[in-house]
């Protein structure tokens, strides 16, 4: 989804609860990163664990420049199971969980995904079929990739997000952090979730009788042509918001992807940018889509909200971990966004403890029962 420049808030004030204060960020919100419109879904909201899972030590310590209220002013309430989630979440960084191991990072993350890119543009003038293959998935791979450093912290985790994003996948950064953070907010909420919202090409829900089309009756079977759609989509959202942006960073590292596109055989471009979205398409759509849809009257709660919408998978095959790009432990992203996707096979037990303790549903499945859900879903919808 593009969030438009031209967003203009129906609300005269802004006022969010962060911990234990009312902040009024109804003047910040047009320099929000992550958009105002996501600012302004947490009106008279307590934002505090979202606030924490997504944002940077130095936007945090930019809180002390809004102006705040005490809650006895401004009285927005907490649940206790939101706080004791933050408990678990601090004594996390605390022991060192979202610190990253740059040597694992340059071997393990980096170095596999570049050199498929490389190696496959150089394949092209051997096997233009291998070299779709390993150009399709360095695309899916530089996708997890920028999507694993663009949450995490630090300057070196934003440049190496924005050149993977840009120079490989063709995609903007600024864009994908609008849209996205604002799924991380609130996960399969109908009315803001814009990743469960692919109509008219594919339904989650029966629409009303205006709006549907005759092809929905066949959904649950060219879906998989759909998601290969998914990076050419991506594509064109991702022009769409530079050129409507004064990001001329983007513009430009976007420029040089294309002109790498334009330099290989048209069937090895084509074919593995189909690749990479179909790879990409079939993991994001399978976290979430089989989960429960929230109503916009649905009682919100970060960490509850999570938990209910969200399917892990699991699986001993080398390969289908790595293609999975560590999206395999979607639950853990989410609730972690900015941990290195390495560690979240260690804090798979930790989370799953949190949620025995606090009677909350931990949902892993292997692959099969994963597209098998997936595939009912879309048929049930189809009717």
């Amino acid at each position: 989804m593009n969030f438009p420049h031209h967003y203009k808030s129906p609300l005269t004030k802004c006022e969010i609860r962060i911990d234990g204060k009312v902040y009024d960020v109804t003047y910040w919100r047009d320099k929000h990163p992550g958009g105002a419109e996501l600012l302004d879904k947490f009106h008279g909201s307590d934002a505090t664990d979202a606030f924490y899972a997504l944002h940077s030590e130095e936007a945090i310590a930019k809180l002390k420049n809004i102006k705040s209220y005490s809650l006895t002013e401004r009285p927005i309430p907490r649940e206790e199971l939101a706080e004791r989630f933050n408990q678990f979440r601090m004594q996390l960084k605390a022991d060192g969980w979202m610190e990253r191991n740059w040597i694992v990072d340059a071997v393990q993350v980096l170095l596999p995904c570049v050199a498929l890119a490389v190696l496959g543009t150089l394949m092209c003038q051997y096997s233009q079929l291998l070299a779709t293959v390993m150009i399709g998935i360095a695309m899916q791979q530089a996708g997890w990739i920028s999507h694993d450093y663009c949450h995490g912290r630090g300057l070196a985790s934003k440049i190496i997000g924005l050149l993977l994003g840009t120079l490989i996948n063709g995609m903007s950064p600024a864009w994908w952090s609008h849209k996205h953070n604002t799924h991380h907010c609130f996960p399969n909420r109908q009315d803001t979730d814009t990743d469960i919202h692919n109509e008219p090409i594919l339904h989650l829900w029966f629409p009303p009788k205006e709006k549907d089309h005759t092809s929905r009756r066949f959904q649950h079977y060219y879906c998989y042509v759909a998601y290969s759609l998914l990076y050419v989509s991506w594509r064109m959202q991702s022009i769409q918001f530079v050129l409507g942006s004064r990001n001329v960073i983007e513009r430009a590292l976007l420029v040089l992807n294309y002109l790498w596109i334009a330099a290989l055989p048209w069937k090895v471009a084509v074919g593995s940018m189909l690749l990479g979205g179909l790879l990409v398409g079939v993991i994001v759509t399978s976290s979430h889509q089989a989960e429960p849809i929230l109503k916009e009257g649905d009682k919100y709660n970060y960490c509850v909200d999570t938990f209910t919408t969200t399917r892990g998978m699991h699986s001993d095959s080398w390969l289908m971990n790595y293609l999975w790009g560590g999206m395999q432990y979607q639950l853990e992203h989410h609730m972690f966004p900015i941990m290195p996707k390495y560690r979240y096979p260690k804090v798979r037990p930790l989370l799953k403890k949190f949620a025995e303790e606090n009677d909350l549903p931990f949902k892993v499945s292997g692959l099969a029962e994963i597209l098998r859900m997936n595939f009912e879903v879309m048929k049930r919808y189809s009717q």
